[in-house]
């Protein structure tokens, strides 16, 4: 390939995860090194395609003749394995793009996780990658595992146990990908631990899984994002080809954040905005290990979705599944009512002193007969409402063989029940250490899970999973912009006024005399507050009177909470008295929004006034949002209750609050670009058909560099 001629980024991506050859660049024998791990790995693993050991000096390296330099070689290799030192990379891979290279590998640390030399290490790595069009693993990685061809391009050890299957995980944390790769419950089309993803990130590796023929699942172990909307577009192939992708995230905690910037130099965001934009893109979050495994096996399993989201629960003992639904409902699934004609069938089946209902308690009677279960289970499919049956059997490992054999109609039954039932079922151990052999055996046609909390909240994301996309990117405003400087509350309200959101009239006074005026002419009661763009919090400068009834009032109000402003801050610009429309009765709700990049606004709803700290009830989501994502918002608050009517109290005018959130998101695509945060508590939603008003409003300007 001609020098400078950028590699088209499929075939870059083709080269790296399924290489037709490998140089291995500083290529040696020395046990410890990361190069021998690569050189051995390929050949215990059988890589059938060319290996190249490139070391300035020696003959041989494990018995391949070796290449002083990749420009000595007489036929480009798909893939460099960058094996050397930190100081030494880029050269390397500056030599690997002149001769046409495809894609690299960079096995080092020393990178942006480490210093300021060390970013601008990176940065220079970014830079060769894009000029020559290469697809490269890490820096900072421990490398890739193609399992189907044998490309063991990987600095640590790999267990020959490992089962090649269809599953691909995609790890930024080496541990990780070895740990979820090993568990022994799925197979493997591909591991890649990608380090700092410095030039090739989740997103690309996604868009080559797409198409890969060996893979029908991924599973991501995500430490940053850095272009949603790459990961966006990536899930966008992913859907169409029916492929789930399945997420745990590292550094959602403070610390797990601060480990997480050590470990790649990535800055992890916030919780909140990972979970919708995850929702928006439809990746399935999973809380840990467990429950990636669970959910993993799940997806690679079930050999339909489930067309309904209810599900039946249903086992043998009356104990067992009060249990599982107790998870069931901390995990939010949905255990609809059984029909009456369900019922009736399900009489017909069991014994007279069972209870057809949901959960089902089968009784023992389906020991001595396991048609009884496959028929009990063909009656709940034919539920109109259920989609999925959890089959809560447990049949502990430490049993012998013998009180295994109990078990062992019961599976046959479900068995027999999947090849036919109109209605998925899921075999489920309540216990982490799974089922019997024996009894597992009989069930290769079943997904066959563990943990009552792991696989209930595994069966709910399936259930709920999005599978269209709908992140159109982060609103970023339009060529308009805020007037400078941060506004004061007067000014922040004008704005939103401007904008078609509801605030109280209000005017501003400099004079004791104009208070009383304006007083008069808004109508008493009213509300007086100091304006001022150096005080915040007005409450505690006592710089906030209520239900001021007259001019006389005003007056004096004026004077008190001038002098107590000044008191609180001598150096704060004070620039008067606003002087407000007091608004009484209804809900207090907070509103607001917040910037989490690198996915851009995001807008909070719940209970507001002085009770926000203590209560601490909110629901969020990125935006843009719509009418119906208002109302859900809403709903997954304890505001909801409240509007609702909370103890004998009028209903509230939720839908206008709704219609807030929606003219708030429209605020924020306009001027989104010069926006930190709007606070707005507290919005006073009225009696039901009075509307909303914003009582109180923060502006924040965006900060430029």
């Amino acid at each position: 390939m001609p020098a400078n001629t950028p590699t088209n980024k499929s075939d870059a991506m083709r080269a790296l995860m399924a290489p037709r050859s490998v140089a291995v660049v500083g290529a040696t024998e020395r046990a410890d090194a990361s190069s021998s791990y690569v050189m051995k790995n390929l050949m215990r693993f059988g890589y059938q395609g060319k290996i190249i050991p490139v070391h300035p000096k020696a003959e041989t390296v494990f018995g391949y003749k070796a290449a002083p330099s990749l420009t000595a070689l007489d036929n480009t290799p798909d893939v460099a394995v960058i094996g050397i030192a930190a100081d030494k990379v880029i050269a390397a891979l500056e030599e690997a793009g002149q001769t046409g290279v495809k894609a690299a590998v960079v096995l080092a640390s020393g990178f942006a996780e480490l210093d300021e030399a060390g970013r601008q290490r990176q940065r220079r790595l970014i830079e060769v990658a894009d000029r020559y069009g290469m697809a490269i693993c890490g820096p900072n990685c421990l490398g890739l595992f193609n399992l189907g061809t044998g490309a063991a391009l990987y600095s640590s050890s790999l267990s020959t146990n490992l089962q090649k299957g269809r599953f691909a995980i995609l790890s930024h944390s080496g541990a990780s990908a070895i740990t979820l790769g090993n568990t022994g419950r799925f197979g493997l089309s591909h591991i890649v631990s990608s380090g700092n993803s410095a030039a090739t990130d989740i997103p690309d590796y996604l868009e080559f899984l797409a198409t890969d023929e060996l893979t029908n699942a991924v599973g991501i172990v995500i430490e940053a994002i850095r272009e949603p909307e790459k990961l966006a577009a990536a899930m966008e192939n992913m859907h169409a080809a029916d492929k789930p992708v399945i997420a745990l995230r590292a550094g959602r905690s403070a610390r797990g954040a601060q480990a997480t910037a050590a470990h790649t130099g990535s800055l992890a965001g916030s919780n909140e905005a990972y979970r919708a934009f995850f929702r928006r893109v439809g990746i399935i979050e999973v809380p840990d290990m467990d429950g990636f495994i669970e959910t993993t096996a799940l997806c690679l399993n079930l050999k339909r979705r489930p067309a309904k989201p209810g599900v039946a629960i249903v086992g043998v003992s009356g104990g067992g599944v009060a249990h599982v639904s107790d998870i069931a409902d901390e995990a939010g699934l949905s255990l609809p009512d059984l029909q009456p004609e369900t019922v009736a069938k399900i009489e017909t089946l069991l014994p007279p002193f069972a209870t057809p209902q949901n959960p089902l308690d089968t009784t023992g009677a389906v020991f001595a007969n396991g048609d009884i279960y496959r028929d009990v289970l063909h009656a709940l499919a034919g539920d109109p409402s259920v989609g999925l049956i959890v089959a809560a059997q447990d049949a502990p490992a430490g049993l012998d063989d013998f009180c295994a054999a109990e078990y062992l109609g019961i599976a046959d039954a479900v068995s027999a029940y999947a090849e036919t039932g109109s209605a998925p079922v899921v075999f489920m151990s309540n216990l982490s250490s799974g089922h019997h052999p024996a009894v597992e055996a009989r069930l290769a046609n079943v997904p066959v899970l563990r943990g009552t909390q792991s696989v209930l909240t595994a069966v709910n994301s399936i259930l709920l999973q999005n599978r269209n996309v709908s992140w159109p990117g982060a609103p970023n405003g339009d060529k308009s912009t805020l007037p400078p400087g941060a506004p004061t509350e007067r000014e922040a309200k004008a704005l939103l006024a401007s904008e078609g959101l509801p605030v109280p009239q209000e005017q501003l006074a400099t004079s004791a005399d104009a208070a009383a005026e304006a007083a008069g002419t808004l109508g008493f009661p009213v509300v007086m507050k100091i304006e001022s763009p150096d005080i915040l919090h007005k409450t505690e400068a006592g710089g906030v009177k209520l239900g001021i009834a007259s001019e006389a009032e005003a007056h004096a109000a004026f004077d008190a909470i001038m002098a107590s402003a000044r008191a609180y801050a001598p150096d704060a610009d004070l620039r008067g008295v606003s002087v407000q429309e007091m608004v009484t009765g209804g809900v207090e709700a907070l509103v607001g929004i917040v910037r989490h990049e690198p996915f851009g606004l995001g807008l909070v709803v719940g209970i507001g006034g002085v009770l926000v700290e203590l209560v601490r009830d909110s629901a969020f989501d990125l935006l843009p949002i719509d009418l119906a994502r208002a109302e859900t918002l809403i709903g997954e608050t304890k505001l909801a209750s409240l509007l609702e009517g909370y103890r004998g109290g009028p209903r509230a005018d939720r839908k206008a609050l709704a219609e807030l959130l929606v003219k708030l998101s429209d605020f924020a695509a306009r001027h989104g670009d010069d926006i930190e945060a709007v606070d707005l508590n507290p919005v006073a939603v009225l009696p039901e058909g009075r509307g909303v008003r914003i009582l109180d409003a923060l502006v924040i300007p965006r900060k430029r560099n």
